[in-house]
Parts: C-alpha cells; structure tokens; sequence
C-alpha cells in the first residue's frame, strides 16, 4: 500500500496517483492532505485512490483507513483473478439471485470477490433490475450475516427528514421530536446499511453522510454525545452518477468514496434466457403465494416472454406473472393469459408495484395542484426538484423541462 501526500515538495502529489495505478492497478493508494480545499484529494480517487485523509491526522482514523485499503487491494486481486469455483456454487451462495446468462455469470464472479471485503460498494442499474437483492446477497453471504441489514430509500424521505432518519434524534430536539429516535446508522450496527437512491439526498445531507463515512461516527440531533459504529454501507442509484455530479446534485466526494468496487446490474433484456428461467421462479412463487396449482407455461406464452424489451426488467417480469396467476386458473400458463402490451412486444406501460402506482398517482396529484410546475410539486410532496423530474420520467408523466 502507498500513502502518498497531496504535497511533495513543488509537485502535486494527486498527479503520481495515475502512474502508480498505472503501473502497480491493485495497489492501494490512501492520500494525506493538510489543505481546507479537498479538489487535490477529490481528483486523486479520480484516477484510482482508495480514500483520503486529513491533517492533523487522527490515527484512528489512519488505522481504520490503512486496513480498508489493504483489504480494497486483496479485493482487486479477487476480482482480477477470481477463485475457481463451480457456477452453480456460486449461484447457490448468493441467495434469491436467479441467472445463468453470461452477464449474470460475470456478477456472481464479482460478488465472489467482493462479499468477504468490509468496503463499500455502489450498485448501479435500471429500476427493476434487484439491486437490493444484490444488496442482500452481499450481506447474507458475508462475514456480517448475524448483525442487521438496514434498506433505505432516500428518495422516500423527505428532505427535512433525512438527517434524523439516518442519525436519529433526541426528544425534543426539533418540533414534534416527541421521543428519541435511534437512527438507520446506529441500527445497521455490526451489519450493512443499504442507501438506494442515494443522488436523491440533499447536498447538507450528502455532507454529514460523507463525514460519516470517513468516521464512523454517529451524532444524534440535538444530542452533544458521538458514538462509533460498525457498518457496511452499500449504496445503489438507477441513474449515471456522472450528470447528476455534473449538475450538482450529487457530490463528487461522496461519490467517489461510496464507489470503491461497482457492481453494475445488466437490464433484463440483455440476459438473454434467463427470462424464460425467471418466469418459472417467479411461477412457482406466484403459485405458492396464491394456492395456484399452475406447473408451466406455454410455449407461445414463452415466445411472448423472450421477445418483449422488459422496460421494468425482472420487477416487471415478477407482477406480470403474479397477475397471470392471481387472475386465472389451471396448470398451464397460456398466452392468452399475460397483458395485451407483452403480446404485441411493448408499447405500453410497464407493471407497478403497488407503491409505484401510489407514488405515480401522488405525483400526478401533485403536478395537478401546482400547475404543471416540478418546482412546486416537489415543495408540496417534501423532495427534491430532481427527484421530481425523475420520476416524471419514471412514469411517462408530462412536466416542464429543468
């Protein structure tokens, strides 16, 4: 392992990290910088360091820093050169993940890598695509699987709320603050702490956040006592970083510091057969969950399955076969029985979850009452204005543009 200050005489430190990754890729690099501005630091991970730290240096700090890069290095020695081990192995280690596809093959080896590390990780992928379920896989099958796991969507709190919700508070602390509240950090205790949708938290909570990573420490609103936590954090957004970074709506600090290893999901539709393979797991559960007795699907039913784009990917793919079920009868799943949009390969909506057609239906409502203008909507449903625009998006749903 390197550590490398910012500062080597006249020279700029942040600008040996690119020959080092170069010429050495797996070795770490942990940064020392003594400046208020962080760009020299921030520009570092940029071209492959491991994190940074300040002075004057906290040595506990350092300590934790230096055993979190070492172990990022044997990471990228697993991921570079994986252990040899049976597919199937692997597949049955990681949990309710279901695939056989190549890409879906290239995950698992990935995960083989990654889940013994005690680093974060930045699962990136369209909606739909199970990036909680990766999320959890990477919990159950580690070294954390007694202590919690701990999801939580960023984009569901409103923006007033996040810091309480992730560091909790004291009573009294703020208006309505009717009882301590212990926070989703100092609950994720000696396991994982899932953030989805993480380009959806305020910048002054993407902030204390980012603190919170480099100390793990926990600071209760309204409350002078800090306490140190053992958590994993594993973060997920549906969106490229790299524009939100842009538009300022994501910091690029806190970006680079989540993303350590990345992990990127494969859209259903370039997984070639798994629909089909997935279709039967999701039949199956359908079954069980309902008191079906239906044991496999048609072939035209199948065809069906393979030639549709799957825009909600394998969540979509999960509440069509769920209907097909809850809404028929019989052993064998017909063709006749998906919706119309399946059979003639796209063009309408994709399924939703119950809290999707909740948050659409709001959002409608929203954008009603405030005139069309996203600005305003966002103030009355307490998110932010980006959130607002992406799920416009989400939902093919009309609105100004930013």
């Amino acid at each position: 392992m390197v550590l490398l200050d910012v500062m080597l005489g006249d020279a700029d430190g942040s600008r040996l990290v690119a020959e080092v990754k170069e010429r050495h890729p797996d070795l770490p690099v942990l940064m020392i910088t003594a400046h208020a501005s962080l760009e020299p630091a921030v520009r570092s991970m940029k071209h492959g360091a491991a994190d940074y730290i300040t002075k004057p240096l906290d040595f506990e700090r350092l300590r934790r820093a230096v055993g979190e890069g070492l172990e990022l290095g044997r990471v990228a020695g697993r991921v570079a050169a994986p252990p040899e081990a049976a597919e199937d192995d692997r597949r049955r280690r990681f949990g309710e993940l279901v695939g056989e596809s190549e890409p879906m093959k290239a995950l698992y080896r990935r995960l083989e890598a990654v889940v013994p590390a005690n680093v974060s990780a930045l699962i990136l992928g369209e909606t739909g695509t199970g990036k909680e379920l990766v999320a959890r896989a990477i919990h159950q099958a580690g070294p954390r699987r007694q202590g919690p796991f701990v999801p939580v969507n960023a984009a569901a709190i409103p923006g007033e709320l996040i810091e309480s919700a992730l560091f909790g508070h004291q009573k009294g602390a703020f208006t309505g603050a009717h009882q301590a509240h212990t926070g989703y950090c100092e609950q994720a205790d000696g396991g994982t702490l899932f953030l989805d949708e993480i380009g959806e938290m305020g910048l002054e909570a993407q902030a204390k956040l980012l603190r919170f990573l480099q100390d793990h420490v926990v600071q209760r609103v309204g409350s002078t006592r800090r306490r140190e936590v053992d958590v994993r954090v594993l973060a997920a957004t549906n969106v490229d970083p790299l524009p939100q970074i842009a538009a300022g709506q994501l910091r690029e600090d806190l970006y680079y510091r989540l993303r350590v290893v990345t992990l990127k999901l494969p859209p259903l539709r370039d997984r070639g057969s798994d629909v089909e393979l997935l279709a039967r797991h999701f039949l199956a559960r359908a079954c069980r969950r309902h008191g079906k007795a239906f044991h496999e699907i048609g072939s035209k039913a199948l065809a069906a399955l393979g030639a549709y784009p799957w825009p909600g990917n394998v969540r979509e793919l999960a509440n069509v076969v769920e209907e097909a079920v809850v809404l028929h009868d019989g052993e064998v799943l017909s063709a006749a029985m998906l919706p119309p949009e399946v059979l003639t390969g796209g063009g309408a909506e994709p399924a939703l979850t119950p809290r999707e057609a909740e948050e659409r239906a709001r959002l409608e409502e929203a954008m009603a009452e405030a005139g069309g203008e996203p600005e305003a909507a966002a103030q009355a449903l307490g998110v932010s204005r980006a959130t607002v625009y992406r799920r416009l998006k989400k939902y093919g749903l009309p609105g100004k543009s930013p």
